[in-house]
Protein backbone atom coordinates (compact mmCIF):
# COMPACT_ATOMS: atom_id res chain seq x y z
CA UNK A 1 0.00 0.00 0.00
CA UNK A 2 2.63 2.61 0.61
CA UNK A 3 4.39 1.49 -2.32
CA UNK A 4 1.38 2.77 -4.38
CA UNK A 5 0.92 5.97 -2.55
CA UNK A 6 4.72 6.84 -2.92
CA UNK A 7 4.14 5.97 -7.24
CA UNK A 8 1.21 8.63 -6.93
CA UNK A 9 3.22 11.11 -4.75
CA UNK A 10 6.00 10.97 -7.28
CA UNK A 11 3.07 11.33 -9.98
CA UNK A 12 1.47 14.37 -8.80
CA UNK A 13 5.02 15.82 -7.88
CA UNK A 14 5.51 15.30 -11.68
CA UNK A 15 2.26 17.20 -12.98
CA UNK A 16 3.29 19.97 -10.03
CA UNK A 17 6.39 20.45 -11.56
CA UNK A 18 4.95 20.61 -15.22
CA UNK A 19 2.44 23.30 -14.17
CA UNK A 20 5.40 25.12 -13.14
CA UNK A 21 6.72 25.38 -15.93
CA UNK A 22 3.47 25.76 -18.29
CA UNK A 23 3.14 28.89 -15.88
CA UNK A 24 6.94 29.85 -16.56
CA UNK A 25 6.57 29.45 -20.33
CA UNK A 26 9.24 26.44 -20.18
CA UNK A 27 6.77 24.43 -22.65
CA UNK A 28 8.93 21.95 -24.00
CA UNK A 29 9.97 20.84 -19.88
CA UNK A 30 6.54 20.92 -19.25
CA UNK A 31 5.10 18.54 -21.69
CA UNK A 32 7.85 15.95 -20.68
CA UNK A 33 6.90 16.43 -16.97
CA UNK A 34 3.23 15.94 -17.96
CA UNK A 35 4.10 12.62 -20.16
CA UNK A 36 6.09 11.30 -17.08
CA UNK A 37 3.38 12.06 -14.84
CA UNK A 38 0.63 10.82 -17.14
CA UNK A 39 3.01 7.67 -17.46
CA UNK A 40 3.25 6.96 -13.71
CA UNK A 41 -0.56 6.64 -13.94
CA UNK A 42 -1.67 10.45 -13.16
CA UNK A 43 -4.78 11.04 -13.87
CA UNK A 44 -5.51 15.00 -13.80
CA UNK A 45 -2.76 14.90 -16.34
CA UNK A 46 -4.05 13.05 -19.12
CA UNK A 47 -6.29 15.66 -20.20
CA UNK A 48 -3.43 18.47 -19.92
CA UNK A 49 -0.75 16.17 -22.22
CA UNK A 50 -3.55 15.57 -24.69
CA UNK A 51 -4.41 18.86 -24.79
CA UNK A 52 -0.40 19.67 -25.00
CA UNK A 53 -0.61 17.03 -28.60
CA UNK A 54 -3.61 18.70 -29.76
CA UNK A 55 -2.24 21.97 -29.73
CA UNK A 56 1.18 21.64 -30.47
CA UNK A 57 2.25 22.92 -27.04
CA UNK A 58 5.73 22.09 -26.20
CA UNK A 59 5.69 19.24 -28.95
CA UNK A 60 4.81 18.45 -32.15
CA UNK A 61 1.01 18.58 -32.84
CA UNK A 62 -0.44 14.98 -33.24
CA UNK A 63 -3.52 14.11 -33.14
CA UNK A 64 -3.25 10.33 -32.84
CA UNK A 65 -1.51 10.85 -29.56
CA UNK A 66 -4.33 13.55 -28.59
CA UNK A 67 -6.74 11.00 -29.09
CA UNK A 68 -5.50 8.32 -26.92
CA UNK A 69 -4.65 10.52 -24.03
CA UNK A 70 -8.01 12.13 -24.64
CA UNK A 71 -9.66 8.93 -24.35
CA UNK A 72 -7.93 7.64 -21.28
CA UNK A 73 -8.90 10.69 -19.39
CA UNK A 74 -12.71 10.22 -20.63
CA UNK A 75 -12.43 6.75 -19.40
CA UNK A 76 -10.30 7.05 -16.13
CA UNK A 77 -12.30 10.31 -15.05
CA UNK A 78 -14.45 8.82 -12.22
CA UNK A 79 -15.57 11.07 -9.22
CA UNK A 80 -18.64 10.72 -6.94
CA UNK A 81 -20.78 12.25 -9.19
CA UNK A 82 -19.72 11.48 -12.72
CA UNK A 83 -18.02 8.78 -14.62
CA UNK A 84 -16.10 10.31 -17.96
CA UNK A 85 -14.69 13.59 -18.42
CA UNK A 86 -17.34 16.25 -20.26
CA UNK A 87 -14.12 17.91 -21.37
CA UNK A 88 -12.09 15.08 -23.09
CA UNK A 89 -15.32 14.11 -24.84
CA UNK A 90 -15.96 17.22 -26.38
CA UNK A 91 -12.20 17.51 -27.87
CA UNK A 92 -12.61 14.24 -28.91
CA UNK A 93 -15.69 15.34 -31.12
CA UNK A 94 -13.77 18.38 -31.96
CA UNK A 95 -10.55 16.34 -33.26
CA UNK A 96 -13.44 13.84 -35.66
CA UNK A 97 -14.85 16.76 -36.70
CA UNK A 98 -11.40 18.77 -37.88
CA UNK A 99 -11.04 14.63 -39.68
CA UNK A 100 -14.63 14.80 -41.43
CA UNK A 101 -16.43 12.48 -39.14
CA UNK A 102 -19.00 14.22 -38.30
CA UNK A 103 -21.47 11.04 -37.05
CA UNK A 104 -18.53 9.84 -34.60
CA UNK A 105 -17.96 13.55 -33.65
CA UNK A 106 -21.52 14.34 -32.76
CA UNK A 107 -21.92 11.35 -30.82
CA UNK A 108 -18.75 12.45 -28.39
CA UNK A 109 -20.17 15.81 -28.71
CA UNK A 110 -23.63 14.65 -26.88
CA UNK A 111 -21.61 12.64 -24.93
CA UNK A 112 -19.64 15.94 -23.54
CA UNK A 113 -23.48 17.18 -23.06
CA UNK A 114 -24.68 14.31 -21.15
CA UNK A 115 -21.79 14.97 -18.74
CA UNK A 116 -22.44 19.25 -18.47
CA UNK A 117 -20.40 20.57 -21.40
CA UNK A 118 -22.73 23.31 -22.50
CA UNK A 119 -19.47 24.40 -25.19
CA UNK A 120 -19.91 20.74 -26.35
CA UNK A 121 -23.49 22.23 -27.95
CA UNK A 122 -22.26 24.81 -30.02
CA UNK A 123 -20.13 22.31 -31.81
CA UNK A 124 -22.98 20.63 -32.21
CA UNK A 125 -24.88 23.07 -34.12
CA UNK A 126 -21.52 23.86 -35.87
CA UNK A 127 -21.75 20.41 -37.39
CA UNK A 128 -25.51 21.15 -37.98
CA UNK A 129 -24.01 24.22 -40.04
CA UNK A 130 -21.32 23.36 -42.06
CA UNK A 131 -21.58 19.70 -42.36
CA UNK A 132 -25.00 18.60 -42.60
CA UNK A 133 -26.28 21.75 -43.69
CA UNK A 134 -29.22 21.80 -41.06
CA UNK A 135 -30.57 24.77 -39.64
CA UNK A 136 -33.37 23.91 -37.70
CA UNK A 137 -30.77 21.01 -35.91
CA UNK A 138 -28.14 23.62 -35.51
CA UNK A 139 -31.05 26.54 -34.15
CA UNK A 140 -31.81 23.86 -31.25
CA UNK A 141 -28.45 23.46 -30.36
CA UNK A 142 -27.60 27.38 -30.74
CA UNK A 143 -30.42 27.70 -28.60
CA UNK A 144 -29.23 24.85 -25.98
CA UNK A 145 -25.96 26.20 -25.68
CA UNK A 146 -27.17 29.44 -24.78
CA UNK A 147 -29.37 28.14 -22.34
CA UNK A 148 -26.39 25.55 -20.56
CA UNK A 149 -25.97 26.20 -17.28
CA UNK A 150 -21.90 25.53 -17.88
CA UNK A 151 -21.24 27.07 -21.06
CA UNK A 152 -18.75 29.70 -21.52
CA UNK A 153 -19.25 33.11 -22.52
CA UNK A 154 -17.22 33.18 -25.51
CA UNK A 155 -19.66 29.76 -26.84
CA UNK A 156 -23.19 32.05 -25.64
CA UNK A 157 -21.92 35.02 -27.41
CA UNK A 158 -20.93 32.72 -30.56
CA UNK A 159 -24.14 30.82 -30.48
CA UNK A 160 -25.98 34.46 -29.96
CA UNK A 161 -24.74 35.80 -33.20
CA UNK A 162 -24.88 32.80 -35.35
CA UNK A 163 -28.92 32.86 -34.44
CA UNK A 164 -28.71 36.17 -35.03
CA UNK A 165 -26.64 35.63 -38.72
CA UNK A 166 -29.79 32.30 -39.35
CA UNK A 167 -32.90 35.04 -39.03
CA UNK A 168 -31.52 37.24 -40.75
CA UNK A 169 -30.23 34.83 -43.86
CA UNK A 170 -33.68 33.68 -43.56
CA UNK A 171 -35.40 36.51 -43.81
CA UNK A 172 -33.34 37.21 -47.07
CA UNK A 173 -34.08 34.18 -48.34
CA UNK A 174 -37.64 34.73 -48.08
CA UNK A 175 -37.81 38.24 -50.40
CA UNK A 176 -36.20 36.86 -52.48
CA UNK A 177 -38.59 33.94 -52.77
CA UNK A 178 -41.55 36.44 -52.54
CA UNK A 179 -39.70 37.90 -55.94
Amino acid sequence: MSRLLNKRNKAAVLNQRAEQCWTEGKLPDAFKLFLAAAKAGFVPAYSTLASFYDQGTGVRANQGEALYWYMRAYREHDSWYTRGDSTSANNIGCIWRDKGRPKTAIMWLKRAVKLGDGDANLNIALIYLRSKHDRQKAVVYLRRTIDAKYATDGSIEEARDLLSEIRKTKRKTVRILKH
